[in-house]
């Protein structure tokens, strides 16, 4: 029976962090990009009669482009009203719900899910813009649309742990027959046998009275250079910018359009392993190691991009494989654990703080990846890595 129900939460923990979808806002303007950016233009000019320069254009696209803005002010503020500032409130947020309904046993591993979740949107993202299926010109706009569909995430009950701290004990009842089925003619039995799967949360303390124990703002620091790791490892600039990398090192131009689908996929099947990993190997061993081999491959992409020059496909393919490298990297550990080992370094009552805090610096370094990294290549090319 207790089987039955650790099942149970598992698959709907699993189907609500992958139907949340967090990254396909920052994959979905990938493909397609070309087919917007003529439209805006073409907008401009019926509009206003204005003809943008390149240059001019060029700033437009990245204002355009930089959800990060929006979604640090969703990490910052995450309150009923801006709940659907919907990147980044999944990011701030899908950690912290694993916290409260995971069982102890397979908390670690379900965690690992909301990296999973951050791959599965960027797929859906660059399956969808496609240029034979939502990507042309007449149906961009769809591509846009399509999260909205997934606004059924918000009939899901809150957690019970949530419920029971804030004294509705009817609807916890109910939140709990519904995450774990477990009812019995007793409200306090299944309210007990709740506990015993998943220890209590505190109350979530606010972040002035988290920034009066050094304990705590020790704890936020290393999270927050843990989250920034994970961005300047190169992976918001290998999700946002992967066609053009590839087509600056002259890769076959077919397969292009292509490779943030694949790209994503294989990120979800390299992160199974992680699964185990996390519950298995130390922490920061892990994060460790996984940064050094990301490294090595940046290092790697910086000296085949260079000898791609002049259309080398010798310097094309080497890239590619650094490129993979790189996803063994990141996927194995930084990528996945920097979601939500913010929340493993300060005391429980301080984890939504530690997590808010994480993720908006995560965002204000996608941010400056997204407004710096694609001038800098196109200026500087393979030195930009």
């Amino acid at each position: 029976m207790v089987m039955m129900r650790v099942n149970r939460i598992t698959i709907i923990i699993i189907l609500h962090i992958l139907l949340a979808i967090p990254y396909y806002h920052m994959v979905v303007l990938n493909v397609p990009a070309e087919v917007m950016q003529q439209a805006m233009n073409t907008s401009l000019l019926n509009t206003f009669g204005l003809v943008l320069s390149p240059g001019a254009a060029a700033v437009l696209w990245l204002i355009v482009s930089c959800q990060s803005v929006g979604a640090l002010v969703g990490c910052l503020l995450v309150t009923p009203l801006l709940r659907r500032l919907f990147t980044g409130i999944a990011c701030s947020l899908l950690p912290l719900f694993v916290q409260q309904i995971a069982p102890k046993q397979i908390k670690g591993s379900l965690s690992c899910f909301v990296h999973i979740s951050v791959c599965f949107g960027a797929a859906v993202a660059a399956v969808l813009s496609l240029d034979f299926i939502l990507g042309s010109q007449y149906t961009w706009g769809y591509l846009l649309f399509v999260p909205a569909v997934l606004a059924v995430n918000s009939f899901v009950p809150e957690t019970p742990n949530y419920y029971l701290q804030n004294g509705f004990y009817i609807q916890a009842i109910d939140s709990i027959k519904f995450y774990y089925d477990i009812a019995y003619d007793d409200d306090d039995e299944a309210i007990q046998e709740y506990w015993d799967m998943v220890p209590e949360m505190p109350s979530q303390i606010g972040f002035i009275e988290a920034s009066k124990s050094w304990t705590i703002c020790k704890g936020v620091l290393l999270g927050t250079v843990v989250s920034a790791a994970q961005v300047f490892s190169g992976s918001v600039a290998s999700i946002s910018y992967s066609t053009s990398m590839f087509t600056a090192v002259s890769f076959t131009k077919v397969l292009i359009p292509f490779l943030p689908a694949l790209g994503s996929l294989i990120s979800i099947i390299l992160t199974v392993p992680a699964l185990k990993l996390v519950e298995t190997t130390n922490r920061r061993s892990l994060l460790l190691r996984t940064l050094a081999l990301c490294l090595v491959a940046d290092c790697l992409m910086l000296v085949f991009s260079l000898l791609s020059v002049g259309e080398s496909w010798v310097g094309s393919w080497l890239y590619l494989v650094a490129f993979f490298v790189y996803g063994i990297g990141y996927n194995l550990g930084v990528g996945p654990v920097a979601y939500f080992i913010p929340a493993e370094l300060v005391p429980a009552e301080a984890a939504g703080v530690s997590l808010g805090v994480a993720v908006a610096v995560n965002w204000i370094c996608s941010m400056i990846t997204t407004l710096v990294y694609y001038p800098l290549n196109e200026s500087k090319g393979g030195w930009s890595y």
